[in-house]
């Protein structure tokens, strides 16, 4: 499927995701007569939602998030939420809290489910159960055909919400799974807050597709009664929409219109969430809401990992060692905990964290703190302040601004990085490293043997790396450094987390025959219009692309050239020459801005032609996206 590039801007893939779901929210909104409607998010989680399915957070000792119930009920109501519910993970204790404390509350919560056959688990929203029955749920959720066999017994309506995201370590997703899924739900959570458009597209479509013949021929495949797990393949699927949300700040911003006829009188003689479950097991049911790419998940992870910056304690190396995982999982949690209770040493980036996560609440920074701190830094207030401000103004400006400031203030601080290096090198004794050669360059940076002589200066004078005070430059960069690692971080997770199961996406788009993700390359180089033989070949690729107008796009890193067809142009944070070395200038490219014209473009795999920084470029997204790679090297240095 070859994709054309608008100006290279938004994807026609992109575009066409984006249009087909706004047709059908627009649909969900003239669908019922809102006057007798309940206004309801049918996911959301606060710190009751402890134990988390990640392994990870798990090993960690970190809950889901630390969000006060009231704070979410607060924010349910400020949204114009008529029912409140949360959806705890394997447990109601929330709603049965606020039942206790006389607040209508429609009880629920997110079960984990384990289908035996496939090795996974799958979550299910499964609502209006007693304590008693919570106690039956959690004990049968180990088996899902148990699982579901029970509340069709006992008429607890389940949804399945983000039906492409499984909890599963098998690579290879057999999609005979998705015919079952068809036989044993008659309801689906077609709008996740924080979804993929993909995803959520892929879901719609998938569903509406469903017809009676289809989900017969399944059961008849699978040996499946359709009537054991309450669904009548003569009807059509019930679709539904819920924010997901984890932190607060978007709840009640997705979710699902309930309809009630007569609903008024209704509310007179009963509970709203008595009306709310009702038209829940009738199929009476409209989402709302809108589904932003990654953008969502991005300002929750940005939220979680400020205040896992500074609540994370020490987990213990024997809870490490000793926890269910593999060694990569152990290694990585290990390297994770100390990266972390290191930032917290620093005092500046506790207080920073602390200012994100305040700002994404909507608290602007004290006003005098911007002249408390170095010049270097009142860039960073200046972005909280835009973002404490946008929480006031609406959703979509909100989402846009965060982003944004996320984007600008990761390329400030990589400048503010490459501006100290610099300082730091042309401060040193000695030749500058543009007067070396190749050999003489390597030699330089030659690492010693001895570490105290490395980090903290110690040992004879020699004449290479030794001899620069690395503990000088790591606390000149300790926090600019630990706070752009934190926001690329959060970049690639965001996404990684939703391009994780990328294969069976592309699969998925397969078997359903729609919505099939655009085959097109991003083409990294850092010498496309130098003087060298290499820039020739590679400048004479990019003109055959723009006659015959290929899938591939070309991306350079340049002070001196503007974007064309087929080529980005972006910007380089900082420079550096090796004078001697066919005057190559190597220029550190901005990885933020490069990761979202990857994103938006629509590409799915990465191409590097070089050895210099954009082979760590392509290598980020790369694990940010989950697409294959494809590297280059066009050097005599090995």
């Amino acid at each position: 499927m070859l994709n054309r590039i608008d100006g290279l801007g938004k994807s026609e893939f992109r575009q066409s995701l984006q249009k087909e779901m706004n047709q059908y929210i627009r649909s969900q909104d003239v669908r019922f007569d809102k006057k007798d409607c309940l206004r309801v998010d049918l996911h959301c989680h606060d710190l009751n939602s402890d134990i988390p399915d990640e392994l990870w957070g798990r090993i960690l000792r970190l809950p889901e998030t630390w969000l006060k119930t009231k704070k979410l009920v607060k924010q349910l109501k400020n949204n114009d939420c008529d029912v409140l519910t949360v959806t705890n993970h394997n447990n109601a204790r929330s709603c049965w809290q606020l039942q206790k404390s006389g607040v209508d509350v429609l009880v629920a919560a997110e079960f984990t489910c384990f289908f035996p056959e496939y090795d996974l688990f799958i979550h299910v929203l499964t609502y209006g159960f007693t304590q008693e029955q919570e106690i039956e749920l959690n004990k049968l959720r180990q088996n899902i055909y148990d699982f579901l066999r029970y509340t069709t017994q006992h008429n607890i309506p389940v949804v399945m919400p983000h039906p492409l995201y499984f909890y599963t370590k098998n690579e290879k997703m057999d999609l005979s799974l998705f015919e079952k899924l068809a036989v044993m739900f008659q309801r689906f959570e077609v709008l996740n807050g924080q979804r993929d458009l993909w995803q959520s597209v892929l879901t719609l479509n998938w569903t509406q597709g469903l017809s009676a013949d289809k989900i017969n021929s399944y059961a008849k495949r699978h040996k499946l009664n359709p009537a054991d797990f309450g669904v009548d393949p003569q009807q059509p699927k019930i679709l539904t929409g819920g924010s997901d949300d984890h932190t607060g700040i978007f709840a009640g911003l997705c979710g699902s219109y309930l309809y009630v006829p007569n609903l008024a009188e209704r509310l007179k003689t009963e509970k709203a969430s008595v009306l709310a479950l009702e038209a829940l097991r009738l199929g009476n049911v409209a989402p709302f809401g809108q589904v932003n790419e990654n953008e969502k998940l991005n300002i929750a992870l940005l939220d979680y990992f400020a205040q896992v910056a500074t609540k994370l304690k020490d987990p213990g190396l024997l809870r490490i060692l000793l926890h269910r995982g593999s060694s990569w999982d152990k290694v990585g949690c290990f390297i994770l905990s100390n990266f972390i209770l290191e930032l917290q040493k620093s005092k500046k980036s506790r207080k920073f964290f602390d200012f994100v996560h305040e700002a994404l609440q909507g608290k602007k920074p004290n006003i005098l703190l911007k002249w408390q701190i170095s010049k270097d830094y009142r860039f960073c207030i200046e972005q909280l302040e835009k973002i404490a401000k946008s929480k006031h103004q609406s959703h979509e400006i909100f989402v846009a601004t965060v982003n944004e400031a996320i984007r600008e203030l990761f390329s400030h601080l990589n400048k503010l990085i490459a501006k100290r290096i610099h300082s730091f090198i042309e401060n040193h004794q000695g030749e500058k490293l543009e007067g070396f050669s190749t050999e003489e360059l390597t030699r330089k940076f030659e690492v010693p043997s001895q570490l105290t002589a490395l980090f903290f200066n110690e040992g004879k004078h020699q004449d290479n790396i030794s001899n620069v005070s690395i503990e000088k430059i790591l606390d000149n960069l300790s926090f600019p450094v630990l706070i752009s690692a934190v926001l690329a971080s959060t970049s690639l997770a965001s996404a990684r987390v939703l391009y994780q199961n990328r294969e069976l996406l592309n699969n998925f788009s397969d078997y359903i025959g729609k919505n099939k993700h655009s085959n097109r390359a991003l083409y990294l180089t850092d010498t496309l219009r130098d003087k060298n033989g290499v820039s020739n070949s590679l400048s004479g690729k990019l003109k055959e692309i723009q006659r015959a107008n290929l899938p591939v796009d070309f991306l350079i890193c340049d002070n001196n050239f503007v974007s064309e067809p087929h080529l980005h142009v972006v910007r380089p944070i900082g420079t550096f020459e090796v004078a001697k070395y066919g005057e190559q200038e190597i220029r550190f490219p901005d990885l933020m801005e490069i990761a979202q014209i990857f994103y938006e473009g629509g590409y799915d795999r990465i191409i590097c032609s070089t050895e210099g920084p954009m082979a760590l470029v392509a290598m980020f997204i790369q694990q940010m996206f989950n697409v294959p790679s494809y590297f280059f090297m066009h050097t005599d240095w090995i």
